[in-house]
């Protein structure tokens, strides 16, 4: 039974067991082209896949019969005497090893697949970072550098996520069929350096390094490992990857429930101050008097002096211990926005420190200019006075009473560089975030917002999954906003519960919208089991905003959307973008594991569903059995069994 070479253990993962040819005898299969395939047999079941079997050495081979196969081969790029092998590392993973005497810049893995299913094949790829766009796409052809790399964005500075392609997908892909098999291929740490896996829909090229990364190599080097897995079931796939990568690095402990609250940002941008935030605050005490913990009053931008001087502005005379402990009177958590990696060139910290920031390849000093508000310089922490200095600006605000952060740009961490440290600027953001977490301690429950998706894990209670919902060159949002939002939830709410609670951003129920409309924004928010903060003043949020029975439900678990892979869209930079394309589409039936269902309709025309039994939370509507409904247009509904 199990095939001429044997297999040593088999364990199930989303459905599809992965069996793995062992360690065993490593040095005489690394000298073979490729080791043999080895074939565990066809199901039985034809909506199951085969074992997976995956073969290393010079490539990686897979096969699960029934459902996918495949060969990848293995190559350097660099200069000097390199060698590369892939080893076994865990259950499905698998760690590229280079050997030799050189200077590393990329390790290639690439091959074709052939996949069994019925339609065309979806792309289900990952953004960079917060704000880039996730989410299921068309295939499409790659194009290449001149190093021969599939050409991917998004890893530049905040603008740079405009310049993401539609084939690549940052730390991990999956490649399927909605009635049929999937493959997914992921990076399981995030330690040494960047990863994207690109396609065209029958290529899969994985590349490590290849973004500026130069790796010394005297003897041996071990890469970040990547796991790989294949299902018909594309969202288990992923909380399969999502606990491989949790068996690598240990998230925060999370609470049982996500926050219900509000922030300043998308009713007052950096407009905000004291009188504010009072008046605010009063209303909040009476609008989430019967919300269930943890209540969550943020402060945003607008409250500092300037980016890099973490002190309370002249708006806020009595200082933010002062600000602190009236919210947490007022019975809300305390939170604060901060940008730690960057500090503005007109600030005393910058002028006094010359050493202090990142460079350049040609010496000039890497720089950010975010909307002609700020020119912002990027702490170099691989300089220890540099880090140890970052890391208190936030652990005194946590002092003050704040703990509660959302810390914002964290991607800059990372932008490629010269630093005081020869290391890639993946290894440098993982030095920041560190000493900021142990700054802080295990009191502070930290949002990565802006930040890059797998090296947050073990850094971040919450993450951000998606862009603003609102701008300041846009400061009412849109329906076309809300759907792209929405389809960020799809993409990345298989997280919540294994690395953290995903954020949406905020839930805007003013005008333009209406209280159909301004219902399916809380729902959609809802459907991803992370946090539930309003955008808007708290004077005018009407009081089905805050039903108790929807309050209750946000457990910190996600609804599952059903047919993922059928919701295919195109990628456009960000909701701006999308209010002249229009071509997001999102999952219309979303199943949350204590029974309820999200039916939720963000297109311009009405669609037939199927309602389950239960009770309409807003209408009230009660159905005894299944029955077909009318969904209008950008409504939703939220049935509770």
């Amino acid at each position: 039974m199990f095939g001429p070479l044997g297999c040593t253990f088999a364990t199930n993962v989303a459905g599809a067991n992965i069996r793995h040819i062992p360690a065993v005898d490593w040095a005489m299969r690394t000298l073979l082209p490729l080791l043999l395939l080895v074939s565990c047999g066809r199901p039985e079941d034809p909506d199951t896949c085969g074992t997976l079997v995956l073969t290393g050495g010079d490539g990686l081979a897979i096969d699960s019969p029934g459902c996918a196969s495949g060969t990848l081969t293995l190559s350097t790029q660099g200069t000097g005497d390199l060698s590369v092998t892939l080893e076994p590392v865990g259950d499905g993973e698998w760690r590229p090893v280079i050997e030799g005497s050189g200077v590393l810049t990329a390790v290639v893995l690439e091959g074709s697949v052939s996949l069994e299913g019925v339609g065309e094949r979806a792309w289900w790829r990952q953004g960079y970072q917060s704000w880039s766009w996730s989410g299921v796409t068309e295939p499409q052809p790659i194009e290449r550098d001149a190093q021969g790399l599939p050409e991917v964005g998004g890893d530049g500075d905040g603008f740079d996520v405009a310049h993401e392609t539609a084939w690549s997908s940052w730390w991990v892909g999956l490649l399927g069929y909605d009635d049929g098999a999937s493959l997914l291929v992921g990076a399981t740490a995030a330690e040494r350096s960047k990863w994207t896996l690109s396609t065209d829909g029958e290529t899969l090229v994985a590349v490590w390094a290849g973004r500026g990364e130069q790796i010394q190599v005297d003897g041996r080097v071990e890469l970040d490992p990547i796991w790989v897995g294949v299902d018909r079931d594309a969202w288990s796939l992923h909380v399969a990857y999502a606990d491989a990568v949790a068996e690598r690095t240990a998230p925060r402990p999370l609470r049982p429930r996500a926050p219900v609250g509000w922030a300043t940002w998308t009713v007052y941008y950096e407009d905000i101050d004291a009188d504010v935030v009072a008046a605010e605050l009063a209303h909040a005490e009476t609008v989430f008097a019967s919300a269930p913990e943890p209540r969550l009053f943020q402060i945003d931008d607008g409250w500092q002096q300037v980016w890099g001087e973490w002190t309370a502005g002249p708006d806020f005379p009595d200082g933010t211990a002062a600000l602190a402990a009236s919210i947490e009177q007022a019975g809300f958590q305390p939170g604060l926005w901060m940008a730690p990696f960057y500090v503005d060139r007109s600030t005393t910290t910058y002028a006094a420190h010359d050493d202090w920031w990142v460079r350049n390849p040609d010496g000039t000093e890497l720089r950010f200019t975010n909307l002609n508000t700020g020119d912002y310089a990027v702490i170099d922490a691989t300089h220890p006075d540099a880090r140890a200095w970052m890391a208190q600006q936030v652990a005194d605000r946590v002092d003050d009473g704040f703990t509660y952060l959302k810390l914002d740009f964290l991607y800059a961490g990372a932008q490629e560089g010269l630093r005081q440290q020869d290391v890639t600027g993946t290894e440098a953001l993982q030095l920041g975030l560190r000493a900021i977490r142990e700054a802080v301690g295990d009191e502070a429950w930290i949002l990565a917002c802006g930040a890059p998706m797998l090296p947050s894990v073990g850094f971040a209670e919450s993450f951000r999954s998606g862009a603003d919902i609102a701008f300041t060159v846009q400061p009412d949002s849109d329906l076309d906003s809300l759907r792209w939002q929405t389809r960020a939830t799809a993409a990345r709410g298989w997280q919540t519960g294994v690395w953290w609670q995903i954020d949406s951003d905020q839930v805007l129920l003013r005008e333009p919208f209406d209280e159909s409309q301004g219902k399916a924004a809380l729902i959609a928010a809802a459907a991803s089991g992370g946090a539930l903060l309003l955008g808007d003043s708290l004077a005018d949020v009407p009081d089905w905003a805050t039903n108790p029975a929807l309050l209750e439900g946000l457990s910190a678990v996600p609804a599952v959307p059903e047919h993922p892979l059928a919701s295919v869209s195109g990628i456009d930079a960000s909701p701006i973008i999308e209010n002249v394309q229009q071509d997001d589409r999102v999952p219309v039936r979303w199943q949350f594991p204590d029974g309820r269902t999200a039916l939720i309709n963000l297109s311009e025309d009405p669609l037939e569903v199927t309602a389950p039994p239960g009770t309409e939370l807003f209408s009230g509507d009660a159905l005894d059995e299944e029955a077909p409904r009318t969904l209008a247009p950008w409504s939703a509904e939220l049935w509770l069994p």
